[in-house]
């Protein structure tokens, strides 16, 4: 009896040991109450949680994509302090950074073909998005995602591919559904993973992501889509209103802002070890992404599957009706826009990126003759204290002012917005005034047209 006994207190005192032990890998499921009250209570207090991690589950949809493997759900242990570093982003982290696994035939096909080489052809990976994609923040190009994707992808999958970067600083989804057509979809894309941390969380970028998701889908090639979704010091992101256009057409979302808030909201670290300005991560940051994507990639390769691609169904209703369908950048080098009056505009611009623009120097109109449904403009923003304003007409009916001036600013860049939105693709004259003042430089870059 006391031998039986003996027995009982030791398996219960090693039970409690276990139920006791903390950590952040994945034999780490327990969290107490207290501490993951207190994390919930930072959480709704916070931006961050008006896009909460999601379980990673397959999104119903009508596309032509199932599901790939996703483990279950896991929440970060509490009090469970370490220092992040590069190869330290735990089991918990990389499950929650898959938002939504979606359906991934498309990836599960594209990667299984390239691994296999039967085609034998490159395998055109590119990446969109903004200067996180282009790869600011890490110390030099090795450091960056992109470039970290590009290693694994030769070193686990096939030395036949070619990666293309299109990340440009300071861009939304609304310059990315325009300009895709030249800087991706021209390029017969097998993978493309966007990247928009620059968008806001509401209904005007829902649309530009459902548009961008809609074009890249029904591009030629059929190319497997995967949204990157990121953060911003205290959680702040757009993946509810990118993730609403995802789960129509099964597009995966990937989700680091998931993977590592919970830590964050549980003191297990702070988001200044992955970003030194509050939005563009670090070395160890950007390592972090690179592995986020690698383990879902791996997840599709290890898939059982073999599925075979079909192409997009276009009658899949678009949730917001796909209003930038056919959007296309146009500038001096398009054939669709006729300059009326020049005035005192001259043909030429500074961006390296954008070089076929109007410029001027003083008080002065340019007319535009063009034919859209929505318009907008691509500006630039200006740090030297010369920049002005300008009216935008469309019509003869004045529908906005946009300031070029960023006196002060951190640097000078290409800047968009939406000018003009209706119902029906018409002919519009537009007209571009710099009124009398003492700022009166100002540079169109291009046009948005859609």
């Amino acid at each position: 009896m006391k031998r039986f006994l003996a027995v009982t207190l030791a398996l219960i005192v090693t039970a409690a040991l276990l139920a006791g032990c903390g950590g952040s890998d994945s034999s780490s499921k327990t969290e107490s109450k207290a501490d993951a009250s207190a994390a919930e209570s930072k959480a709704e207090e916070s931006k961050a949680e008006e896009s909460k991690a999601a379980e990673s589950t397959p999104a119903e949809s009508t596309s032509d994509e199932s599901a790939a493997p996703a483990a279950d759900d896991k929440t970060a242990p509490a009090a469970s302090p370490f220092t992040p570093d590069f190869d330290n982003i735990t089991e918990n982290m990389l499950t929650r950074s898959v938002h939504s696994a979606g359906n991934a035939d498309r990836l599960i096909a594209k990667l299984k073909a390239a691994k296999a080489g039967t085609e034998k052809k490159l395998t055109q990976i590119a990446f969109l998005g903004d200067s996180i994609t282009a790869g600011s923040g890490a110390t030099n190009s090795k450091y960056q995602y992109v470039k970290l994707f590009d290693n694994w992808f030769k070193e686990n999958v096939s030395v036949l591919y070619k990666v293309t970067n299109a990340g440009i600083g300071a861009t939304d989804s609304y310059l990315g559904v325009h300009r895709v057509d030249k800087d991706v979809l021209s390029l017969n894309p097998d993978i493309i993973f966007i990247e928009f941390i620059n968008d806001r969380d509401d209904e005007f970028y829902q649309a530009t992501m459902d548009s961008l998701i809609r074009k890249c889908l029904a591009a030629p090639t059929n190319p497997a889509v995967v949204l990157v979704e990121m953060s911003l010091k205290g959680g702040g992101n757009c993946q509810t209103a990118h993730s609403k256009a995802a789960e129509t057409y099964g597009v995966p979302v990937l989700s680091y802002h998931d993977a590592i808030t919970p830590e964050i909201d549980a003191g297990n670290f702070k988001f200044d070890d992955l970003s030194k300005d509050g939005t563009h991560p670090n070395n160890i940051g950007h390592t972090w992404v690179a592995k986020i994507i690698e383990n879902f990639c791996q997840q599709c390769m290890d898939s059982d599957k073999t599925p075979e691609i079909t192409p997009f169904d276009a009658s899949v209703a678009s949730p917001t009706g796909d209003k930038y369908a056919g959007g296309k950048v146009s500038d001096l080098s398009t054939e669709d826009i006729t300059v009326k009056d020049q005035g005192n505009w001259v043909e030429a611009s500074t961006p390296w990126n954008f070089q076929n623009g109007w410029s001027v120097g003083e008080p002065g109109t340019i007319t535009f003759e063009m034919e859209f449904k929505n318009l907008g403009m691509v500006y630039y923003k200006d740090v030297s204290g010369k920049a002005g304003k300008a009216k935008v007409a469309v019509d003869g009916a004045d529908v906005m002012e946009v300031d070029g001036d960023f006196t002060g600013g951190w640097g000078s860049y290409a800047a968009n917005v939406e000018c003009y939105s209706s119902d029906e693709v018409k002919k519009h004259t537009v007209t571009v005034t710099i009124p009398e003042g003492d700022k009166t430089e100002f540079e169109i870059l291009a046009w948005l047209i859609s």
